[in-house]
């Protein structure tokens, strides 16, 4: 495309404003309007509180779900969030609601300062950094519980970036030190984000830096880098070896089913049309038709690298990619006045009302499915308050080495009740899943697969229960049942559990508690 005229107004300034400005009230709007972190974070709660008890020094494994699982995870932000509790008396649980959301606001400059550098034309920045800002997902794993690692990984991983694409253009001590520091932090934030950045540096080399210097700056950062994380992963490789970064390696999705996934290219998770998707897609051949491989190679490398957190880690392509189409479509239109017989193409896009138009619809129908998406995480993805009672009642009144079935009728990777249980019961849950990803000694597929056959008990007889309970070879003395399940994962409209009747009036289960929500059954062998 053509750089357009220049005029005393920067159109990226502008559209960096509309972006922060919308992206920023679209993050925490329903964050804040929240009593409670959305989805996931219970791990990471307890990983942080069992930091704070060992009096900042790295434990060896953490008391989530009594299941001595290594403390292997990067621990810096749980350094963050401790920090806070302690120090500034900022309460825990809404640490771990709002401080994800406020990195998720800051990774619109920072993907701003990113594109600054791949790009140069100021409305394809704009466009770009407001797409970017609308895109669900580069908010809706950011702004959950869970989001205390991934947003600050994703907010430095992008200025890791843009200080890499510096360091093999410019070549400057300045970027050596910077790219090594913000690179340093990323990967004490998350493991896979260190992974992608990785992943994408490689890229960059390959594309700008493939000459002596380049390989002399790479090597030296490479080698600051191993320096400052050391503190990290020097001690865990003593106390656990490589066994629980390659079971956790081990979770990323890689089969047939991951190209199938490319080839769908439904990876935006837009509500309604997806049309980011489609612009995206369009401009990775628009691209290729151009002879500029840069972006096209560096989405297929983070894809199958990954595939199952690459529709996170693909959104600066994303952003990048559908607003270059976008703007070439836009600047295809006729200008006012102009037939469609003259060939000259308009140098200024949104010179035409059609043009107008398209954009117009285009914003709307971005910003209204920017706004669904954390309202419905709000609505189906966060802890109630009948849990949250539940939760105490059980910490009050069930011996601390009691064992749960936590029935739900969530998918297992996306169920806040089953993965904050053990984080704020202090009791085992014999069906959560997550932890298990570090844990060598167990193959997390099945585990996700033993996960989502008993939620799906929760519909048919005690009889599915007995069957999943004999073959796992699983022992439990409690079962804690929601008596309204989901319809499906994006219902506002939960159905009651047909279960819960058929436990309360049997025989092998005794009712302890009950709520408008909530059961907590005991079995009867256990009394």
């Amino acid at each position: 495309m053509r750089d357009h005229p220049s005029s005393s107004t920067n159109p990226a300034i502008i559209f960096l404003i509309l972006a922060i400005l919308l992206g920023g009230y679209i993050r925490l709007s329903q964050v804040v309007a929240s009593a409670f972190p959305l989805n996931d974070g219970g791990l990471f709660y307890a990983m942080t509180r069992d930091l704070q008890e060992n009096q900042y020094r790295l434990p060896e494994s953490t008391s989530y779900n009594q299941l001595n699982l290594p403390f292997a995870y990067p621990p810096l932000p749980f350094y963050l969030a401790g920090g806070l509790n302690d120090w500034m008396g900022w309460e825990l649980i809404d640490i771990f609601r709002i401080l994800p959301a406020i990195f998720s606001v800051l990774c619109i400059p920072a993907f701003f300062v990113l594109a600054q550098n791949l790009i140069k034309n100021p409305v394809h920045i704009g466009a770009a950094t407001l797409i970017f800002a609308l895109l669900p997902t580069t908010f809706d794993w950011l702004i959950m519980g869970g989001g205390l690692t991934r947003a600050p990984a994703i907010f430095f991983a992008l200025l890791t970036l843009q200080r890499i694409h510096s360091l093999y253009t410019r070549d400057t001590k300045t970027d050596i030190l910077w790219t090594a520091l913000l690179a340093s932090v990323t990967i004490l934030c998350h493991p896979e984000t260190a992974l992608h950045t990785a992943i994408s540096a490689l890229v960059f080399f390959l594309f700008f830096g493939r000459r002596k210097t380049g390989v002399v700056n790479s090597v030296v950062v490479a080698g600051l880098v191993l320096l400052l994380t050391a503190c990290w992963w020097l001690p865990n490789l003593a106390r656990h070896g490589l066994e629980p970064y390659l079971a956790a390696s081990r979770t990323g999705w890689h089969s047939l089913q991951a190209l199938v996934q490319l080839f769908r290219f439904n990876i935006t998770n837009e509500y309604g049309l997806a049309t980011i998707g489609v612009l995206a897609l369009v401009g990775f051949f628009w691209q290729i038709a151009r002879r500029q491989f840069f972006l096209p190679v560096w989405l297929l490398v983070i894809f199958f690298s990954e595939p199952r957190s690459a529709p996170l880690y693909l959104t600066p392509l994303i952003a990048l990619l559908a607003s270059d189409c976008l703007l070439n479509i836009l600047t295809s239109f006729p200008s006012s006045g102009q037939t469609s017989n003259l060939p000259e193409e308009p140098r200024i896009p949104l010179t035409s009302p059609a043009a107008k138009g398209l954009f117009g619809l285009l914003f709307a129908q971005w910003t209204l499915s920017a706004l669904v998406i954390p309202l419905i995480l709000a609505g189906t993805k966060t802890l109630s308050t009948a849990d949250q009672s539940a939760f105490a009642w059980i910490g009050a009144n069930t011996p601390e080495d009691s064992r749960f079935l936590v029935l739900t009728g969530d998918d297992p990777l996306s169920d806040p009740t089953s993965e904050w249980f053990p984080a704020l019961t202090g009791r085992s849950s014999v069906a959560t899943v997550q932890g298990y990803e570090w844990d060598g000694n167990h193959k997390f597929e099945e585990i996700k697969d033993r996960g989502r056959k008993i939620q799906n008990c929760i519909q048919q007889t005690p009889a599915c229960i007995q069957d999943w309970e004999r073959e796992y070879h699983l022992e439990f003395e409690y079962i804690y049942l929601r008596k309204l399940v989901p319809a499906s994962s994006w219902s506002l409209a939960p159905q009651p559990s047909g279960l819960e009747a058929l436990l309360v009036n049997g025989a092998q289960t005794i009712p302890v508690y009950h709520s408008a929500e909530v059961t907590i059954l005991q079995l009867a062998s256990s009394k």
